[in-house]
């Protein structure tokens, strides 16, 4: 194979511009930063990060089928109310678990039924349910203090150390690999993608794609509310509005990530590697002192100048394909 040709199969990778940008940002700070490449401190932020990772393999799910899920954060903080209240209610931490979740999946149904069955804008309807997620959240944190359960099994879930790190890391990395797997080797990720291309193709093709975004919007809200597990799980504590934004960072890091907005493209772990890149920005800037507001303008450049690069780079790896193509066929004359 030509040079020219492996490079711009390097290039075209899905995923390889945000691999590249997290690989020399992440060794800046660690150079500029003696104490960013700590080990202590490297586990410490990427557990903090861990429920927006968990929520950006979801709504990177629901921008591939076609669609987009706003509520996902909000659906996180009331999961974890849930979750947290279960628990220092005293039912233990599989009914906790399952109250987080099962939260998750509630909205998740309600967002895939109103946007297939009444055929409405995912944006207006995943706006709505993220102000009601919001506000139940309020009203529950408003009547109980959720300050913490007894209960160190609960506690335990996402802050028991195994292999190096915690297990709240642990899950996941499981989520982003299974989800992986999903989209990528299943009859199901295949269709996820070819609604995503396009509705009426898929359809014809004799894909059921209301079925299948429904399911997307009920994966989605489960991942919403197994974060709001591990969030709870972590702090022991949740407070209303503690996740307010954490879904323009979801869409941001899909984004980053190669996952294109109009559907059908993109990949679970190149949007992971968006978020870890963004939980890397916010890492090295809290430590050099950067004000956070600061911080929100270099994120919002980041993402246009990682969809620029995105697009760039696909276009100098189509060139060079062509290029070489042209040159074999002109050697093989």
């Amino acid at each position: 194979m030509m040079p020219g040709r492996r490079f711009s199969r390097l290039i075209g990778t899905d995923g390889a511009a945000i691999a590249i940008a997290l690989l020399l940002v992440g060794a800046l700070f660690a150079v500029t930063v003696p104490e960013f490449a700590a080990v202590g401190n490297l586990r410490y932020f990427v557990a903090e990060e861990v429920p927006i990772l968990v929520i950006t393999a979801a709504i990177a799910l629901t921008i591939i089928v076609g669609g987009i899920d706003l509520s996902v954060g909000a659906v996180l903080g009331l999961s974890a109310g849930v979750s947290l209240w279960t628990s220092m209610s005293g039912l233990g931490p599989v009914p906790s678990v399952l109250a987080g979740v099962g939260t998750g999946a509630l909205f998740g149904v309600v967002n895939g039924l109103i946007i297939v069955g009444l055929r409405l804008n995912d944006f207006i309807v995943t706006l709505g349910t993220l102000n009601v997620a919001a506000g139940l959240l309020v009203v529950l944190t408003g009547r109980i203090q959720l300050t913490g359960t007894d209960d160190d099994a609960y506690v335990a879930i996402a802050r028991t150390p195994l292999l190096g790190v915690t297990t709240g890391i642990l899950i996941a990395a499981a989520v982003a690999v299974l989800m992986h797997l999903l989209l990528r080797y299943t009859t199901f990720g295949r269709r996820v993608r070819a609604t995503g291309l396009g509705v009426e193709p898929a359809r014809v093709a004799g894909i059921d794609t209301g079925r299948v975004k429904f399911l997307c919007y009920v994966v989605s809200g489960s991942l919403a509310g197994l974060g709001g597990v591990l969030l709870a799980s972590r702090l022991n504590s949740v407070q209303a509005a503690m996740t307010s934004g954490y879904e323009l960072t979801a869409v941001a890091a899909a984004v980053l990530g190669g996952v294109s907005l109009a559907g059908g493209r993109g990949g679970i772990w190149q949007a992971v590697l968006g978020a870890l890149f963004l939980a890397t920005l916010r890492q090295g800037f809290r430590l050099l002192g950067v004000d956070p507001m600061i911080f929100a303008m270099i994120t919002g450049l980041c993402i246009i100048v990682g969809v620029v690069a995105d697009r760039s780079l696909r276009d100098l790896a189509n060139r060079l394909t062509l290029r070489d193509t042209r040159r074999s066929i002109g050697v093989a004359q």
